[in-house]
């Protein structure tokens, strides 16, 4: 470093010297540089600039990809070995579950399996337990009428080779020629791990016949409007008994219930037929009517199995499942009753009032028919017999017929085809001034037609069409209403006959009598005029009266009014209430409404129609009241004492 210095210091001294003294300066001798230049064109072709072609560069990625493709190979390799060939690894595939029974049994029968779990791990199996999930409606083979969804049981430990065989049984149920499948599962647990592995295999039955049978008789052809019956047997075929048996019965559009016996438990068409033995049998009878058009078909679907746990008015498991059905033809002759112009199956009518009926038929075949004859019978004890009127035809009063024949009416002697007529008859119930009352009172009206036609081979056939039509009797209603003051409950105050500015009260008496069926939601309304006022007496208190100052309306709330018929009923109701009369000087000289709109509504129960009628309004006119003055309606004026 010094000698380096020395050397600059001395150059810098050279430079800045104001000397002129030059230094000279030592050259060095350049060494000659030999080029090696061709003296001609070489005669040798032409070399490429590159030998080789560059080297190429592999991505990243590829490497890293190829990389990790190799290692999960390598990865799945040695699972794949451990798991299924190394010595202390447990496979699921070497659990084996051998199931032994039968492939076809009988609904209701019992079913026993033999089931072997073997361990073929090199290592044992831990905390295992044996499940067993049974399809739908399976019952315990020790009590059916225990519902058995699963059965679990416990295996414990199985070493390695171990064979543990165990037996299960329930009882099937369900339609005939149905498969069932039944689940079997093995679950454990392994050293090591706390997780739960299993294996499972299914195992599939046949159900080559029902625990109950059904068998349905009845007609396979029905006119419309017709009366149709059905028999419904149901036949045990299981070998124990069938607990909480149910049927149940979808009836199709057109179809009204009747009856049936035994009646149904549910609605109208479920049957609890409680527990069914081996072989045993429950028969149902089912009446109703059908209706429908020419060639329509009407289906009924039966079903037969046990209840359900959730709900007992449906199927928890249909075992069998029958249908029937019904085509709907026209009649050869068809028949049709008209009341008072009315031809649906019920007519109500009020006791004592007139019916006419009118029978209208035709002969629907394209053949002639001869000899034709209607009859009418009508039943009931409510029928006046006395008030039965005919047209061209024969009242016979020993039975309570009518007829019609080609004696009677030449038209029935022959009916050609599409040919039409009418014949018409009148009758009325016993009213209340008879002195007879009846519950529930109904007049049935059976019409038949028949006739003969000709055959293809010539040979007289008889044909006959019949319709029925009930006439139900609505109770008669009646609401009394009377003004009084010298009588009723309350003591009644002011001048009589009532004066002008001068208040004066009266005592309303309402009284409702029934005669024949129950009447429910029985209400009273009426309305007060500006000038009267409500007091709020009423007799007795325990009954429903109130009043609303807006518009002045009192509604009295009855309820259900029992029949004379019934023994047990007087057949009416009765309330008095108060209210007080101001007159004004412009009603001198008259007699003022106290009381008007009065109405009465209620709900016949029997005949399902509402019944309703008026009464016309009171006034200071008290006819009512046996000690009323003749004279004493009238307002006056207070100059007149």
């Amino acid at each position: 470093m010094p000698k380096d210095r020395s050397s600059i210091d001395e150059m810098r001294k050279r430079l800045y010297s104001r000397s002129k003294e030059s230094v000279a300066r030592k050259r060095r001798p350049l060494r000659e540089i030999q080029y090696d230049t061709k003296k001609r064109w070489s005669d040798q072709k032409e070399r490429p600039v590159f030998n080789e072609s560059p080297k190429k560069r592999r991505p990243l990625l590829s490497t890293l990809l190829i990389a990790s493709s190799i290692f999960f190979v390598i990865a799945i390799l040695f699972s794949a070995y451990f798991f299924f060939g190394g010595s202390n690894v447990v496979s699921s595939q070497n659990i084996d579950i051998e199931i032994q029974g039968p492939v076809t049994i009988s609904g209701g029968e019992e079913l026993s399996l033999q089931i072997a779990i073997t361990n073929r791990n090199n290592v044992s199996i831990k905390l295992a337990d044996l499940l067993v999930e049974y399809p739908d409606g399976t019952r315990s083979a020790t009590n059916i009428s225990k519902s058995l969804p699963r059965h679990r049981e416990t295996l414990g430990t199985l070493t390695p080779g171990q064979i543990m065989q165990r037996t299960v049984k329930a009882i099937l149920l369900g339609s005939q020629d149905t498969q069932q499948n039944i689940k079997i599962t093995v679950e454990y647990r392994i050293d090591g791990s706390n997780a739960i592995f299993f294996t499972e295999k299914i195992y599939d039955v046949t159900l080559i016949s029902s625990p109950l049978g059904l068998s349905i008789s009845g007609l396979d052809e029905a006119t419309s409007d017709q009366e149709v019956d059905f028999t419904v047997t149901v036949v045990s075929n299981s070998n124990t008994t069938i607990k909480d048996a149910l049927l149940v019965m979808e009836y199709p559009f057109g179809f009204e219930f009747i009856s049936a016996s035994p009646k149904p438990s549910f609605t109208d068409s479920v049957w609890d037929l409680g527990d069914i033995q081996s072989e045993g049998k429950r028969t149902i009878k089912l009446h109703g009517a059908i209706v429908g058009e020419d060639n329509e078909e009407r289906v009924f679907r039966f079903s037969a199995g046990v209840k359900s746990e959730r709900d007992e008015k449906e199927l928890g498991v249909a075992f069998t499942t029958s249908i029937k059905s019904i085509i709907i033809k026209k009649p050869f002759v068809g028949v049709a009753l008209a009341l008072n112009g009315d031809q649906s199956s019920e007519y109500v009518s009020g006791i004592g009032n007139e019916v006419r009926a009118d029978i209208t038929w035709t002969n629907n075949m394209p053949v002639r028919v001869a000899d034709g004859e209607i009859e009418v019978k009508l039943k009931g004890t409510a029928l006046d017999k006395f008030s039965i009127s005919v047209d061209k035809g024969f009242y016979r009063s020993s039975d309570n017929t009518i007829i019609y024949s080609r004696e009677t009416n030449n038209e029935l002697a022959s009916l050609e085809p599409g040919e039409s007529g009418r014949v018409a008859f009148s009758f009325s119930s016993l009213g209340l001034s008879s002195g007879s009352l009846f519950k529930n009172p109904e007049i049935i009206l059976d019409v038949s037609i028949k006739g003969k036609r000709v055959s293809e081979n010539q040979v007289p056939q008889e044909i006959n069409s019949s319709i029925t039509r009930t006439v139900k009797l609505a109770s008669d209603l009646l609401l009394t209403s009377r003004a009084v003051y010298f009588t009723g409950p309350f003591t009644n105050t002011g001048p009589i006959p009532p004066e002008a500015d001068k208040e004066t009260t009266y005592t309303v008496i309402w009284t409702i009598t029934n005669s024949s069926n129950i009447v429910d939601g029985t209400r009273v309304v009426a309305s007060l005029p500006s000038y009267v006022r409500w007091v709020g007496n009423v007799n007795p208190s325990s009954e429903s009266v109130a009043f609303n100052p807006v518009g002045g309306q009192i509604t009295w709330d009855a309820g259900s009014i029992k029949p004379k018929s019934d023994v047990a009923s007087s057949g009416q109701k009765e309330v008095a209430f108060q209210i007080a009369f101001l007159p004004s000087i412009s009603q001198v000289g008259s007699a003022p409404i106290l009381l008007s709109g009065q109405m009465i509504t209620g709900l016949d129960r029997f005949a399902s129609v509402e019944l309703s009628s008026t009464r016309k309004a009171l006034t200071t006119k008290l006819t009512t009241d046996s000690s009323f003055p003749f004279n004493g309606g009238d307002v006056i004026s207070v100059s007149a004492e």
